[in-house]
């Protein structure tokens, strides 16, 4: 597989669909920005109504509860990122 193997370090091959990729990249550029949106917005909010500091935001941390939570987002998150990739059909014969 290309990209994985120690002799063959490629990770796009000739036949890509460069539109799929723009695709992907596009789709996590919109979920980057929503997330930056919503987390310059909640902080400020927080530090505005002085619920917490700046330092106190640097060291929050999930619990295992959030920690699983988080798990689940990440996997519809990388569901619909390379869902991209499922809906087009493979070009070399597959």
């Amino acid at each position: 597989m290309p990209g994985f193997a120690a002799d063959d370090p490629r990770y796009l091959v000739a036949d890509t669909d460069v539109e799929t990729v723009y695709r992907m990249l596009l789709e996590v550029a919109s979920e980057l920005w929503v997330t930056r949106d919503r987390l310059l917005l909640l902080e400020g909010t927080l530090t505005r109504r002085g619920l917490m500091s700046a330092a106190e935001l640097e060291e929050l941390a999930f619990d295992d509860t959030h920690s699983a939570l988080l798990e689940e987002e990440r996997q519809r998150f990388v569901g619909r990122l390379f869902g991209c990739v499922e809906d087009v059909p493979a070009t070399d014969g597959r």
